[in-house]
C-alpha cells in the first residue's frame, strides 16, 4: 500500500490552467468515485482551491498509477490542457511532507495563513462523504490536522501581521492600550482604507466615521460599519473626535495638514491620534509627524512593517518544518509496523487456535466442572497464549520500526508457525467465557 499525490498549484502552474482543473463541490463525490473505479485505487481525496488543485490517492503501487489518475481527471473534468505534464507528482514520505505542510499553511501564498486549514478540512469532509478516503489516507489526514494545530500553537506562525491593512491595526494596538470604545474616520471611500477599518472595528473599535467627497458614498460605506456619514467640508471639525484616522482618496495635494492636526490635538488635550495614510499621492503631510502624541505611518511605513513581519513569518516556518519531521517520524515508524500486521494477525489466530482446540479438547475429558472451575481453566489458558503472543509482537513491531533489514525476523516467524499472512483468514474462535444457559 502507497500514497502519492498530483499536485498543480502557484508554484508549478499557472493560473489559465488550475481554471480548467478547478473541481465543483457539486460533482466531487462524482469524480472521487470514478478515480477509484479507473484506476483501481483504494482511496482518493481531491482539494481545489484558487490556488491549488490536488489529488491525493493510496492503493498497492500508487505511485506507479499517477499517469493513470492524471489522465482520468482530465477525462471526467474534460479538459484540454496545454502542457504535457501539469501536476507534479510525490510519493511517500515526501507525499506526506507535502500534505503536512499545506495543511499547516507553510506552502500558501501568505506563509502561517490560517484559510487553507479549514479547507483542507472542508474537502476532507467531502471526500468521506463520497467514500473517498481509505485507512491509510484516513490516518495520514487526521495526522496532518494534529501536525497543524502543533504548527499553529507551538511557533507564532501566524502572529505576525502581512497584509498592509492588517498591519495598521497591529500598529493601532501598540499605541492603544485598549480599542475598545475607540473612534475611526476614514476619510475617502478606498478599499484598502475598509479593510483597515474591517480589521480595527473586530479589533474592538466600536464608532466609525465616513468623509467623502462624494457623500453618496460616505452614507454607503458608513453604513457597512453602523457608523455615520459627515460631510468632507466640516473635516478639520471631525478631527477632533478621532482616534485613528485612515486617509484613502484620490486627491493630488494633501488633505490632512499639520495645522488641521494640531488644532485637533488642543482640542483633544492631547490625547494621541492615529493617522494612516494609505494614498498614493500621500493625503497627510509628512509634518504631522511633529505634531506632539501624532503619530502618522504612511504606505511605505506599513510595507516596511509587513516586510519585517514576513521575514518573521519565515523563521517560524523553520520551526513548523522541523515540527512536521517530528512527526513525519512517527508516521514512519507506524508505516512500518503496519508491514507486519498481517503476519502478527495470522500468528495470534493460530496461536489461539491451537489453544481453543487443547482446551476443548481438555475439557471434554474432565466431565463435569462447576461453573468456577470452568473459568479458571479458561482464564489459565487465555492468559498463556496471550503471554505467548505478547514477547513476539512487541519485538517484531520493535524489530519492524528499526529498519527494513529486520524483515528477515517476519519471515522466520512465518516458517516457524506455518502462517499464511497474506492469505484472507476465516473468523477463528476466541478464548471466552461460555454462558451459563
Amino acid at each position: 500500500m502507497e500514497f502519492s499525490l498530483l499536485s498543480a498549484s502557484y508554484k508549478n502552474c499557472a493560473v489559465e490552467i488550475r481554471e480548467k482543473l478547478a473541481v465543483s463541490d457539486a460533482v466531487m463525490a462524482e469524480l472521487i468515485q470514478f478515480l477509484k473505479a479507473k484506476c483501481g485505487l483504494a482511496g482518493v481525496m481531491v482539494l481545489s482551491t484558487c490556488n491549488r488543485v490536488e489529488v491525493y490517492f493510496e492503493g498497492d503501487k500508487a505511485s506507479a498509477k499517477a499517469d493513470a489518475v492524471e489522465a482520468a481527471l482530465l477525462e471526467f473534468l474534460k479538459a484540454q490542457i496545454p502542457v504535457a505534464q501539469p501536476f507534479l507528482r510525490l510519493n511517500g514520505r515526501e507525499a506526506i511532507n507535502h500534505v503536512f505542510r499545506v495543511t499547516s499553511s507553510l506552502e500558501s501564498m501568505v506563509i502561517g495563513e490560517p484559510q487553507i486549514t479549514g479547507q483542507m478540512k472542508d474537502f476532507f469532509h467531502l471526500s468521506v462523504e463520497a467514500k473517498g478516503p481509505g485507512f491509510l489516507l484516513n490516518q495520514l489526514m487526521n495526522k496532518a490536522f494534529a501536525t497543524a494545530k502543533r504548527v499553529r500553537t507551538e511557533t507564532a506562525i501566524s502572529k505576525f501581521a502581512v497584509s498592509i491593512s492588517f498591519a495598521a491595526t497591529e500598529l493601532a494596538k501598540r499605541i492603544f492600550d485598549d480599542l475598545a470604545e475607540k473612534t475611526i474616520l476614514i476619510i475617502g471611500a478606498g478599499e484598502m482604507a475598509e479593510l483597515a477599518a474591517q480589521h480595527l472595528v473586530k479589533a474592538g473599535c466600536s464608532h466609525v466615521q465616513v468623509a467623502n467627497r462624494t457623500f453618496s458614498r460616505a452614507v454607503e460605506l458608513a453604513e457597512k460599519f453602523n457608523g455615520s456619514a459627515v460631510r468632507f467640508e466640516s473635516l478639520e471639525k471631525h478631527l477632533e473626535s478621532a482616534d485613528i484616522v485612515i486617509s484613502s482618496t484620490g486627491a493630488k495635494g494633501y488633505v490632512v495638514d499639520p495645522e488641521m492636526v494640531a488644532k485637533a490635538m488642543k482640542r483633544r488635550k492631547l490625547k494621541p491620534m492615529f493617522l494612516i495614510d494609505i494614498a498614493v499621492p500621500r493625503d497627510i503631510a509628512p509634518g504631522v509627524n511633529e505634531v506632539p502624541n501624532a503619530y502618522l505611518y504612511d504606505i511605505d511605513d506599513l510595507q516596511s512593517v509587513v516586510d519585517a513581519n514576513l521575514a518573521e513569518r519565515k523563521k517560524e516556518a523553520e520551526k513548523a518544518q522541523d515540527l512536521i519531521i517530528e512527526e513525519l517520524d512517527k508516521i514512519d515508524q507506524w508505516l512500518a509496523t503496519l508491514e507486519v500486521v498481517p503476519t502478527l494477525k495470522s500468528f495470534r489466530e493460530s496461536i489461539l487456535d491451537l489453544a481453543n482446540q487443547e482446551l476443548d479438547k481438555g475439557l471434554s475429558q474432565l466431565g463435569d466442572l462447576t461453573q468456577k472451575q470452568e473459568r479458571v481453566i479458561r482464564q489459565m489458558v487465555n492468559g498463556l497464549a496471550y503471554k505467548v503472543l505478547h514477547q513476539p509482537t512487541v519485538m517484531l513491531k520493535q524489530k519492524a520500526r528499526e529498519g527494513a533489514e529486520n524483515l528477515d525476523y517476519v519471515q522466520a516467524l512465518i516458517e516457524l508457525f506455518a502462517l499464511e499472512p497474506e492469505q484472507e483468514q476465516k473468523p477463528k474462535k476466541v478464548l471466552q467465557l461460555k454462558s451459563s444457559s
